[in-house]
């Protein structure tokens, strides 16, 4: 006799079973989820061998499912927005699903039909209710949502706030003739006063307040703060229109400065020296605009309080400005100094002084009121002793921040007078018992204080119109722009930028720091090495030369014939390849509004 497995199979609810023949094996059958199996009402395991003696004693159980329907509200981190997240189970009739004939069978269920439970909006409301959402319930969008029919699973927006609008901040706009000045900087040879007497400087566009918000509980969300500003009369100046615009009394260069949350407007008259900066005219110190329409000759300094117009060349000078300044044709073996310039170091040093003395105010105010309060002699608590004291018990630091920072500042800075005037009393500690009034410390940490601020808000440009800048040494507060040629063997260090946009623009020798972006058609020199520091990123189409670049936390070398050099600082203070050219154009353009 032939061996023949026997097999099994359900059709229509009935199960069917064959016997095996000669040593065939007995078909197996195994319950899926759901299904249980009983013979003769006494239920067995999951999986049984079966023959057809079994057939009709064999009976199957499972349940149906029933329907099953979850709501629940999740709020927005903001809380304007509440979503509605539904999950519905359907209720289902299940029947036992037809398999094929087989030695080994599975036997599962399927659903007959689905049955979704229904939604009713009053559900859903009261669900908004429970959580207290009361504002912006989109009741449309509910009604949409309950008229539907089958699988509604999902996430909805069913109530939404109404968000703050923002408010826009005051202003202070130029006026169009100002403007003009500022584009003609370049031909500034053909121009004297900018302004003149009685005409609008700046007007104030006055802020506009943000409009409050509510959230989806109906609370109230305040709008940002918006930021006013104040215009200040400065010399030659009067604000008129209750506060609005500012108007020169008198012809001449205008200048706006910002500090927090105020702009002081000045006029300042401009001063031409038809000829050059020589023997005849001496050094030259101006608080306003200075025009030479010369040269400004050999071991002869020029100071000014605001821009410097050089017509010719500068060579072997020492000049200072708090404004921009502009050289149509060379600068030679000089030191510049335009605006506000200190080194990192000298700036955190800085901070901390003002830190320092703060809290060496606090801790004197605290003796003298304690002994008050004691009712001991004051008189015999002298400040300076009291001071003394603390430097050397409590602010050890202080003693050598002063010292140090003040060996640190190059003695053209604007701050240097302050601190020769501090630090003999640190380097003999015993010359702080002299001391009888602690107020000139105090006014000390507040000059540090205004030189800081006007360094975070300094946004002049050093425009330098020359055939080219060599051995000279240049700090500015600003960025530092050389439209023709190049720049020789000179050091150069920037708050702001570097840049030689000339197309064949050079910097040959020297060294070159900048705290933004260092941009430059050719570097370098077969003489020796070219030096950068970088803070942010350096772009140089083609090394002639050898270039060093460095930042703060690495140091590259690049061979001369290396093209489209493009480093940048990542925030490891490493310098890592870029895949983007810096964006220039900022620094390039010639109306710089506050």
């Amino acid at each position: 006799m032939e061996n023949k497995d026997g097999v099994v199979y359900l059709k229509n609810g009935k199960l069917n079973i064959t016997d095996p023949e000669g040593l065939g094996r007995y078909p197996r059958i195994k319950t899926g989820e759901n299904v249980r199996i009983y013979i003769n009402g006494k239920k067995e395991g999951k999986e049984l061998v079966v023959n057809q003696d079994l057939a009709d004693k064999i009976e199957f159980k499972f349940e149906s499912i029933t329907a099953n329907k979850e709501l629940k509200i999740e709020i927005s981190d903001d809380k304007l927005k509440a979503y509605l997240i539904i999950s519905l189970t359907p209720r289902q009739e299940l029947i036992l699903k037809d398999t094929e004939a087989s030695n080994h069978i599975v036997v599962e269920t399927e659903s007959k039909a689905k049955v979704y439970p229904d939604l009713d909006k009053k559900e859903i409301i009261d669900l908004l209710d429970y959580h207290d959402i009361k504002f912006g319930i989109k009741h449309d969008y509910i009604n949409q949502i309950v008229a539907a029919s089958d699988d509604l699973s999902g996430e909805y927006l069913v109530a939404e706030g109404k968000a703050p609008k923002t408010g826009q901040d005051a202003e202070v706009i130029k006026s169009e003739k100002y403007k003009q000045q500022d584009r003609q900087d370049e031909n500034f040879f053909k121009q004297i006063d900018s302004i003149d007497k009685g005409e609008l400087i700046c007007f104030k566009r006055e802020l506009i307040p943000g409009k409050a918000g509510t959230n989806v509980f109906a609370e109230e969300i305040s709008p940002p703060l918006v930021k006013d500003i104040e215009l200040i009369a400065g010399k030659n100046v009067q604000i008129i229109n209750n506060g609005l615009k500012a108007i020169a009394l008198e012809g001449g260069q205008p200048q706006l400065i910002k500090r927090n949350s105020k702009v002081e407007v000045y006029v300042h008259k401009q001063y031409i020296i038809s000829s050059d900066v020589d023997k005849y005219t001496g050094h030259i110190k101006y608080d306003g605009d200075l025009l030479v329409k010369g040269n400004v000759q050999d071991y002869f300094n020029v100071s000014v309080g605001s821009k410097l117009k050089v017509g010719g060349n500068i060579a072997n000078a020492e000049i200072k400005t708090n404004g921009d300044l502009f050289v149509k044709n060379n600068i030679i073996a000089s030191k510049l100094y335009i605006g506000n310039y200190l080194e990192k170091k000298v700036v955190a040093n800085m901070k901390k002084i003002i830190s320092d003395i703060e809290n060496l105010k606090i801790a004197v105010e605290e003796i003298i009121g304690e002994a008050s309060k004691r009712e001991m002699d004051v008189s015999s608590f002298r400040t300076g002793k009291v001071i003394r004291l603390l430097v050397e018990n409590k602010f050890k630091s202080l003693k050598n921040l002063i010292i140090n920072t003040n060996k640190e500042i190059d003695k053209a800075d604007k701050i240097k007078e302050k601190f020769e005037e501090v630090t003999p009393y640190f380097t003999n500690i015993a010359n702080l018992e002299r001391i009888k009034d602690e107020r000139f410390l105090y006014e000390f940490k507040e000059n540090l204080k205004e030189i800081l601020t006007s360094q975070i808000e300094s946004k002049g440009l050093l425009n330098i119109f020359a055939g080219y800048i060599q051995n000279s040494e240049i700090k500015i507060g600003g960025s530092v722009i050389i439209s023709r040629s190049g720049c020789y063997n000179s050091t150069i260090k920037a708050k702001g930028s570097i840049f030689a946009r000339n197309k064949l623009g050079f910097v040959k020798g020297g060294e070159y720091q900048a705290e933004e972006i260092i941009y430059t058609q050719s570097a370098g020199s077969q003489l020796g090495r070219t030096n950068f520091i970088l803070g942010k990123q350096i772009f140089i189409k083609e090394a002639l030369g050898t270039l060093v670049i460095k930042s703060e936390k690495d140091r590259i070398v690049i061979d001369p014939g290396q093209k489209n050099i493009n480093y940048k600082v990542d925030k490891f203070g490493k310098l890592v390849q870029s895949d983007k050219l810096p964006n220039i154009n900022k620094y390039l353009v010639g109306d710089n509004e506050i």
